[in-house]
């Protein structure tokens, strides 16, 4: 049967004008490469993180996913939009664990778009297609936390407290997660304010500060150091974080200032040129401690919804007292779907000019002049 249908699509085809034949192949040639070849080209671009300790925590950081919702985007092709999203978004999340192998993958808040205003049983569908984009790992811990597109709180939009109690019953969020012995997550809530007060660990049976014995990171959706209050000094000051992951910006930055100068802290481009786009970026965070200066890296959306050209997942190493961190960039879907809209458009409008001309040819009223010849 598949041969027959085979048979009679070639001979189809052969009945084609040899220039729509052409536009089939050259349709056809970009499809394949949009849809498959550039994926796989781009993981050839990824860095990998080589570990020297035993026990390095590799970590893959997921920022502003913001998968779509169907309530405010009412266009006729907002079904095809959600599909092409959730795709792009589950294919290189399966690519990005693949490569990483994480040991923690972390959720940088944002998971939905309209997480805040859902019903219930809009919530319920969303959590359901979210868990198909980003399937539970087997071995790494998932740490999920929310951001203002989860739970409210950014400007005008106020805290919505159901959503906020939803998103810890079906996200399992916590304050704080413990990894290892030598590293501890905290969960920095910028939002509702809301973090672990001490941490037991940082202080021995006599009282004294045994902080330095192990690593301790802060997640937060919104980044932490940018408009320092007295929440963001209160948690510097009790946990003493070694580096600080943050999302919200969309865009790739870190900033790196002494605690003491946190007003006048500024965030600049990382991996964000061709010319550092892949590199492995190392900081010692033993030398941040000591000097008491505060790291905070902004991972990327990993949408390309989000009106940004660069998109990727955050890739971190923790090897001993060492931080490895590469962006792995993703590819600019808008491009491809771009490049769909112009193949479409150009036997359009050949298909317009030509009955345009057409039209002319059948319609001009104006005859040709003959001049009699003298007799």
């Amino acid at each position: 049967m598949a041969k027959n249908w085979m048979t009679r699509t070639k001979k189809k085809f052969l009945r084609l004008h040899p220039a729509w034949r052409v536009y089939v192949i050259l349709l056809g040639l970009l499809v394949l490469y949009n849809e498959v070849l550039i994926y796989v080209l781009q993981k050839f671009k990824w860095s990998n993180i080589y570990c020297k300790e035993a026990d390095c925590v590799r970590i893959l950081l997921v920022a502003d996913p913001q998968i779509l919702g169907k309530t405010f985007d009412t266009h006729f092709y907002a079904g095809l939009a959600n599909y092409d999203s959730d795709r792009y978004l589950a294919w290189y999340y399966e690519q990005a664990v693949e490569h990483v192998q994480p040991d923690v993958i972390i959720f940088l808040g944002d998971l939905m778009d309209e997480g805040t205003d859902s019903t219930e049983m809009h919530f319920e569908e969303y959590y359901t297609r979210f868990g198909a984009i980003f399937p539970t790992h087997p071995t790494a811990r998932s740490i999920y936390i929310p951001g203002d597109n989860d739970i409210g709180g950014e400007g005008r939009q106020p805290l919505n407290p159901i959503a906020k109690r939803r998103f810890r019953q079906y996200f399992s969020e916590r304050p704080a997660w413990v990894i290892n012995d030598n590293l501890t997550i905290y969960n920095i809530n910028r939002i509702t304010l809301e973090m672990t007060l001490n941490d037991p660990r940082m202080v021995d049976s006599t009282g004294s500060d045994v902080s330095d014995r192990y690593l301790r990171i802060f997640v937060s959706h919104m980044p932490v150091l940018d408009v320092p209050s007295s929440f963001t000094y209160t948690a510097i000051h009790n946990l003493k974080p070694n580096v600080i992951f943050s999302a919200h910006l969309h865009v790739s930055q870190f900033a790196r200032i002494h605690r003491s100068r946190l007003k006048t802290v500024q965030y600049k481009p990382l991996s964000q040129d061709k010319r550092t786009a892949y590199k492995v970026h190392s900081f010692d965070l033993s030398y941040h401690q000591d000097t008491q200066e505060l790291l905070e890296i902004i991972v990327p959306t990993c949408s390309y919804r989000m009106s940004v050209p660069d998109i990727g997942y955050g890739y971190a190493a923790i090897d001993g007292t060492t931080l490895k961190y590469t962006v792995l960039w993703t590819t600019r879907r808008f491009y491809q779907l771009i490049s769909y809209v112009v193949m479409f458009a150009v036997p359009f409008w050949l298909g317009v000019l030509y009955l345009l001309v057409k039209f002319v040819r059948e319609h001009c009223t104006c005859r040709p002049r003959y001049e009699r010849l003298p007799k």
